[in-house]
């Protein structure tokens, strides 16, 4: 079993004082990937996310900033929101999304919060 199984395995309490991250320091990559990401993504498939094992850090980057583009929020403001130097950089990475119509994954994503039947009462939010 590797270190990362291992933290995955941990109580809650245990991983919640690994993401505890002093930001007066810089956080090394692999630090960060082996002590907090990678338990975290692990942990999350114990409990049946289905999440690809494969899915990097930088891969919720661009699941975020597609789905922006998605919502209609435009390029110049995306562009802001990802620090890129400028809106071109944002266009030549994301151009292929902003022609689609979202329209049909945007209501489905926002059904995903919505009750599945009318006896069904919100606990929380």
């Amino acid at each position: 079993m590797t270190a990362a199984e291992q933290a995955a395995r941990q109580p809650v309490e245990g991983a919640q004082a690994r993401l505890i991250l002093d930001w007066k320091t810089p956080v090394l990559q692999r630090n960060f990937y082996g002590g907090v990401y990678r338990p975290a993504l692990l942990r999350a498939n114990l409990a049946g996310a289905g999440i690809a094992p494969g899915c990097t850090f930088h891969s919720l980057r661009h699941t975020y900033a597609s789905l922006c583009i998605a919502a209609g929020i435009q390029p110049f403001m995306l562009s802001k929101f990802m620090g890129h130097a400028n809106t071109n950089v944002t266009l030549g990475v994301y151009a292929r999304l902003l022609h689609d119509d979202h329209s049909e994954a945007m209501a489905a994503l926002g059904a995903i919060n919505a009750p599945a039947a009318e006896n069904v009462v919100r606990l929380r939010g």
